[in-house]
């Protein structure tokens, strides 16, 4: 049995403003979803809170908490949360760009490998 302990997990926000999704990218990186690992003893909306304060300025309380997903050897903490027009996100930190993309536009070439799966999981608030 795999130790619990060594299981990895990532806080993912998925940020939609007028049918677009936030997407953020690293310098010489494909693009994601703004999110980053879960501390030890941290809880997952925390990180996800943290996280997307981090790489983008915004700093919101209330993410809404979509599901859990076991991808690609990593746990997946998926929350959502929507942005109101006058919210723009700046990059920061290891964050080089942020752009707004129509969700049925996503494509998995154009995303880091993690987003791709997630993506391939057809969640309804990926889907066009």
């Amino acid at each position: 049995m795999a130790d619990q302990g060594m299981l990895r997990s990532r806080a993912t926000v998925l940020c939609f403003r007028n049918g677009k999704l936030l997407l953020v990218r690293r310098k010489s990186q494909k693009w994601n979803f703004p999110g980053g690992g879960v501390k030890p003893d941290e809880l997952p909306i925390h990180a996800a809170t943290r996280e997307l304060e981090e790489e983008t300025g915004i700093c919101r309380e209330r993410l809404l908490p979509l599901c859990t997903l076991y991808v690609e050897g990593i746990l997946h903490h998926i929350f959502t949360l929507q942005i109101d027009d006058h919210d723009r996100p700046v990059p920061q930190n290891e964050i080089v760009a942020c752009k707004w993309i129509m969700r049925g536009k996503l494509a998995h070439s154009d995303l880091k490998p993690a987003a791709a799966a997630l993506l391939a999981r057809e969640l309804p608030a990926l889907c066009a």
